[in-house]
């Protein structure tokens, strides 16, 4: 028996289904926009693969990051009747501190278009601070390799961690929260962090933080706050420059599954990658990461890049 299937058969992953279609069903919610993309079930699809897909060593990260999927959820029950609205410097320095002291890499705010929020998905607020952590250099240079799907998946867990803990924070203090796990979320994760200032969307459809380069996964927390310090400019936006003269994501992409011009939608929404051809390979080689781990922004430090990119313009 596969690990997708053991994992499927547990009663956390029927409840969280579950749980997000009454989180879609409430009427106090935001709901997705006719212009919404429609969230890619990766755990479902290994399971209709019957194939590759995870190894049962990673068993013992997966249990844990499906039950911070399901706390995502099952919270929300936790938060106030008539949630705070109002924040203040004090609080959004403290949410910044205990963010990062829990291993958080970078932190931004912004507001939430509804077409961000998936097809038949739901979040309970559209105010979002937006999270990044970091994965291990050395477990993704490694890709494709278990190392790495080792790394990306402890990423998953823990950075669901702080977006579950972060949650409880606002809760105590009497704001209403939705922690957005970082696997199966309920929203577009990297447009938000690009309108939170966190980076900018590469070729490869990965945001490029000059912390970590794309070496980062997201999360976010919605909030009833509604004064969030949001972002107003983005200082990155020549990353999209640069990635059209670079291109080796889409060079040393072992299926070939990068679209050398990205599909645009004209909603905002940019297509990069055709799943029919990357996740077969995902599925067969423990979730692949090349994309990540040949990126220049992965290798050398991001401020050297844009010195040298400025200086060749």
């Amino acid at each position: 028996m596969s690990i997708m299937t053991r994992l499927s058969r547990t009663r956390m992953f029927t409840v969280v289904e579950m749980l997000e279609d009454e989180l879609f069903a409430r009427k106090d919610v935001v709901h997705p926009s006719s212009e919404s993309p429609i969230r890619f079930e990766i755990m479902k699809e290994l399971m209709k693969r019957n194939k590759g897909g995870p190894p049962k060593q990673m068993l013992p990260i997966m249990l844990p990051t499906l039950s911070g999927i399901h706390k995502s959820l099952r919270s929300l029950k936790d938060n106030p009747l008539t949630p705070k609205t109002q924040g203040n410097i004090e609080l959004f320095k403290e949410i910044e501190a205990n963010a990062l002291a829990l291993g958080a890499s970078s932190i931004g705010y912004t507001k939430v278009p509804s077409r961000w929020v998936f097809q038949n998905k739901a979040i309970v607020f559209d105010n979002a601070i937006v999270l990044s952590m970091e994965m291990d250099k050395d477990g993704i240079d490694s890709a494709p390799s278990i190392a790495c799907m080792k790394t990306v998946m402890e990423t998953y867990r823990d950075l669901g961690r702080i977006a579950n803990k972060i949650a409880a924070l606002l809760r105590k203090y009497g704001y209403g929260a939705h922690a957005g796990h970082p696997l199966m979320g309920m929203a577009l994760y990297p447009p938000l962090a690009q309108m939170a200032g966190l980076g900018w969307i590469g070729l490869n459809g990965i945001i490029i933080t000059p912390e970590h380069g794309p070496r980062i996964r997201l999360a976010a927390v919605f909030t009833s706050i509604e004064d969030l310090p949001v972002c107003d400019h983005n200082e990155h936006e020549w990353v999209a420059e640069y990635c059209a003269t670079c291109k080796v994501c889409i060079k040393k992409c072992p299926p070939k599954a990068f679209y050398e011009t990205p599909i645009n939608h004209g909603n905002g929404q940019i297509t990069y990658v055709e799943n029919d051809l990357c996740f077969p390979y995902f599925g067969d080689y423990y979730g692949c990461s090349v994309c990540v781990s040949v990126c220049p922004f992965n290798q050398i430090p991001y401020i050297k890049i844009k010195s040298g990119f400025e200086v060749t313009k």
